[in-house]
């Protein structure tokens, strides 16, 4: 199989619905030095230039780990043309680090702001995506429909059923987060109401995890099963991505294409021979 060096995650979701905080728990859960943010959430400065930019994330911190996780920057619901769009282009033509993302609304940058990001992004490697996973903010959406606003439930179905982010006929991954500011039974209830509403098991490919806070710190209601929950999630991410890798092609593969090629020149041209000669032995034949 033809398999790249690094296999990429990209987290996409709606604005605050904690992706940089899932970023920072892999690193918790994942990585070797405890309970340290690294990715900037949206709760903290988010008018910064950095949230317009693509972040690349090695949350095993090893040049050999054979994944990375890029954060991307937080989707509008009143964008959502453009949201998923820019979603399309990132599955198609790739991503790498310090990638700009600019919408409709933003100020241009000056030539001081883009300075002030560390590093060229033509410096960066590009990466294709090989699996998606769609962060939703289960409590904001929860709050939502109880006021009767349907927009953010509908926003992400819309963004989940994106044709891009299917990778082997699979669905993306969907994560769910901000779970501990619900009870129980309205945590439960958001879960099958959103399942329901995307069509899709309950139990597949679909996680609920408390992240990190702001201060990275987990929330009280995190347990072990949190970190189990988040693995399993990248596990299965990497089983999506395996499945979509190219077949390597030999010399003997390349040879066959080649005759296989030739053959239906061949066949084409003796086709157009056979259709010319009775043509004209039928001209002859009326003369």
């Amino acid at each position: 199989m033809d398999i790249p060096p690094v296999i990429t995650i990209l987290l996409v979701g709606f604005s605050g619905s904690g992706k940089s905080s899932l970023v920072n728990l892999m690193y918790s859960v994942l990585g070797r030095s405890g309970l340290i943010p690294f990715a900037t959430t949206s709760s903290e400065n988010s008018a910064k230039c950095t949230t317009k930019f693509m972040e690349e994330h090695n949350v095993l911190r090893s040049m050999q780990s054979g994944f990375c996780v890029y954060d991307s920057r937080g989707l509008d619901y009143d964008l959502m043309g453009e949201s998923i769009e820019e979603v399309s282009e990132w599955m198609t033509n790739g991503v790498h680090h310090n990638q700009l993302c600019l919408r409709t609304g933003d100020n241009l940058m000056s030539e001081e702001e883009l300075s002030e990001v560390p590093g060229s992004s033509s410096k960066f490697t590009p990466r294709k995506v090989n699996c998606a996973m769609v962060v939703v903010n289960i409590a904001e959406i929860f709050k939502s429909l109880k006021k009767g606003d349907w927009k953010p439930l509908e926003a992400t179905r819309e963004l989940f059923r994106c044709p891009a982010l299917k990778k082997c006929n699979e669905n993306p991954i969907l994560i769910m987060t901000h779970g501990d500011l619900l009870s129980t039974e309205e945590r439960i209830k958001i879960r099958l109401t959103l399942c329901e509403f995307l069509g899709i098991s309950e139990t597949t490919g679909v996680y609920d995890i408390v992240c990190l806070t702001e201060y990275g710190f987990l929330a009280d209601e995190s347990d072990p099963v949190t970190s189990y929950a988040l693995s399993e999630a990248v596990y299965r991410a990497l089983l999506i991505s395996d499945r979509g890798h190219i077949p390597k092609r030999s010399i003997l593969d390349w040879t066959l294409l080649a005759l296989a090629l030739l053959m239906c020149y061949l066949a084409a041209f003796f086709e157009f021979l056979a259709e010319f000669f009775s043509k004209l032995g039928q001209k002859k034949k009326k003369l």
